[in-house]
């Protein structure tokens, strides 16, 4: 019987190579699909032989059923879709233009829905394949989206991220109910990514644990949401926050 297999749409600036770490040292199969070449290349630096790799659009309907295509010819399935959608650049409303607005909506939540109907038709299929054949036991199936706290707060002039990140998290919600008659699960992790305190001084006021969320921590979030402990998990969105949510003002100063 094969193990456990995960593919993980974009890297996140490190946050998906940990996913990767954690999913592959618990032993599962696990593909990354990132087009950035030398975020690729960083991520095959630091798993190696961990993972299997493949440079693909993910933001296209090819490059989806292409990452599909890898998954079946390596591993014989998919069970578990991580999708990590890149984060806007900070942009004023009076500089958005049609354009921009459309390649980031179709980054993020058109990926992430596309994602869905993809590789949502093969976990069926082989949903079905069990039904007919009781020694192919599959896997707890589900979809994780991987988002900045944007998906649920927004900031003066972040207002392309907060839509598209707040976009995808509508994707999970959909996909949630779209595939439950089948037990696939669909939810989200938003999280404080992680920041450099040089650069992110007011994450120690505005967030009571005073740093951002480590991306081990994320890493432990979405293995936790892929495994059986989190079966009953659908449609949710995990925060990551540092209690931040609870937060009303700043904190003081130690």
């Amino acid at each position: 019987m094969r193990a456990p297999a995960i593919v993980i749409l974009g890297l996140g600036k490190g946050v998906g190579a940990s996913c990767a770490r954690k999913f592959a040292e618990s032993g599962w199969s696990v593909m990354i699909v990132e087009d950035d070449q030398k975020a690729l290349g960083r991520a095959k630096d630091d798993l190696g032989d961990l993972a299997s790799y493949l440079s693909e659009n993910q933001s296209t309907r090819l490059g989806l059923k292409n990452a599909l295509s890898g998954m079946l010819e390596q591993f014989d399935g998919v069970d578990v879709v991580l999708n990590i959608p890149p984060l806007s650049d900070p942009i004023d409303m009076d500089d958005l233009t049609l354009e921009r607005v459309t390649q980031e909506l179709k980054q993020t939540t058109t990926t992430a829905l596309m994602a869905g109907q993809v590789f949502g038709r093969e976990m069926v299929a082989e949903l079905r394949a069990h039904e007919d054949n009781a020694e192919r036991v599959p896997y707890k199936k589900s979809f994780i989206q991987l988002l900045s706290r944007a998906a649920i707060a927004g900031n003066p002039g972040s207002a392309l991220n907060t839509v598209t990140q707040g976009s995808v998290l509508s994707v999970m919600k959909a996909l949630a109910l779209e595939y439950a008659p089948w037990k696939i699960r669909s939810n989200a992790i938003v999280a404080v990514r992680p920041h450099s305190e040089d650069t992110e001084g007011w994450l120690k006021e505005r967030t009571p644990l005073k740093r951002a969320a480590r991306a081990s921590e994320i890493a432990e979030a979405a293995y936790y949401l892929a495994s059986s402990e989190g079966a009953y998990v659908n449609g949710h969105a995990l925060e990551l926050d540092g209690g931040r949510s609870v937060l009303n003002g700043t904190m003081p100063s130690s």
